[in-house]
């Protein structure tokens, strides 16, 4: 179930995702986060206490703790720190040594002017093969982590960075709406006839783009739903600033747009986050840039387009994304082949964004609709 740390309620999401549903009943992780834990105050000690440890873990042969650890380091730090491309090298490192999960095979896919980094998990005699990919902020290892609890489905599993994502990002691939050109370029790479979609956060809304346009597609998960992108800011707004700023958007106000962002950004470690990995990912310079951008991120005209079996799993209580965009994604999906929806409550577990402190029950849903 999902733990409380904290009182920053984002730091409890990045503790549950990158350590908590792994390392739960870990003596070494409980040791650590009693020393970890009372100094997390800010971006900065977040850095410093993870960092510490990963290289402790490392030096231990600790190899998937250290990844964990790298990862949660390099979360926070700004796209011109030195330190985040470290962090973000030493996290794939340490992860490929500690992976033993699978039989894998790692590929280089041509796109556009570089490449989508993927990653093939073998499991013999399937006969059916399941993409994978993240969203706004995760990379391919941490959806190759969790593909632990996808074993015995049957399903060849390809997991890999789109546009805007881990290695495909450092290579100069800005995030896009427009998922099924990625999702074209691994199935024609592979020779695939028909494929299931797996996405994960903001690759919830990129599956059901996907689905939308790409027909190979037979199955789609969105873990979680993902309506559009500006939800992700306007869930932890007051009504009254969202419309104010809804206002100023519409009627290209940008200076203002800007001036009212850089105040949040401020006071909140989360919004300054939100932006700054927002314009990282897409190549936007300003918070308005950056907001204009998302608005390409919707499944608004899109869900009639959407005709095969789709798994639709929410948590009740998810930071980013509202459950209340649940009914309006069902009754806009009007021609799919089936909908299977679960939602996750405290009482249930895995109520959080993508179920962090209880993935396992999500995997389950999805092993059931697979």
């Amino acid at each position: 179930m999902f733990k409380m740390y904290v009182d920053n309620e984002q730091f409890n999401l990045q503790i549950n995702r990158f350590i908590h549903d792994y390392y739960e009943e870990d003596e070494r992780t409980s040791s650590d986060l009693k020393t970890i834990v009372p100094r997390l105050t800010d971006a900065e000690s977040w850095y410093e206490a993870w960092r510490e440890h990963a290289v402790m873990r490392e030096d231990k042969q600790d190899y998937d703790l250290a990844s964990a650890y790298y990862q949660a380091a390099e979360f926070y730090l700004l796209p011109s720190d030195p330190n985040k491309e470290i962090m973000y090298q030493k996290y794939r490192e340490t992860f490929y040594k500690g992976f033993h999960d699978f039989d894998y095979e790692s590929f280089q896919i041509p796109y556009e002017n570089s490449y989508l980094p993927a990653i093939r998990l073998f499991t013999p005699g399937a006969t059916k093969t399941l993409l994978v990919f993240g969203g706004y902020d995760s990379y391919m290892e941490e959806l190759v982590k969790m593909m632990r609890f996808l074993r015995g489905t049957g399903y060849h599993i390809i997991v890999f960075d789109g546009p805007g994502q881990g290695t495909a990002l450092k290579n100069g691939l800005k995030f896009i709406h427009s998922w099924e050109k990625p999702i074209a370029a691994v199935i024609d790479y592979f020779q695939l006839k028909r494929v299931s979609v797996l996405g994960g956060s903001w690759g919830g809304y990129l599956a059901m783009r996907a689905a939308a346009f790409e027909k190979r597609i037979d199955k789609v998960i969105a873990f979680n739903i993902f309506y559009c992108g500006l939800d992700a800011l306007k869930i932890r707004m007051p009504d009254e600033l969202w419309k104010k700023l809804t206002a100023l958007l519409a009627t290209d106000e940008a200076e203002q747009v800007n001036a009212m962002f850089e105040k949040m950004m401020e006071a909140s470690i989360d919004v300054k986050w939100k932006i700054t990995k927002g314009m990282e990912n897409t190549g936007e310079t300003t918070p308005f840039g950056l907001l204009k951008n998302f608005e390409k991120h919707t499944m608004e005209g899109i869900g009639a387009l959407i005709n095969q079996d789709v798994l639709l799993l929410a948590g009740e209580e998810d930071q980013y994304v509202p459950i209340s965009r649940l009914p309006q994604i069902q009754r806009e999906l009007c021609n799919a082949a089936s909908i299977t929806t679960k939602v996750f409550t405290r009482e249930t577990g895995g109520e959080q964004h993508c179920q962090a402190g209880a993935r396992h029950l999500a995997f389950d849903e999805m092993k059931k609709f697979l």
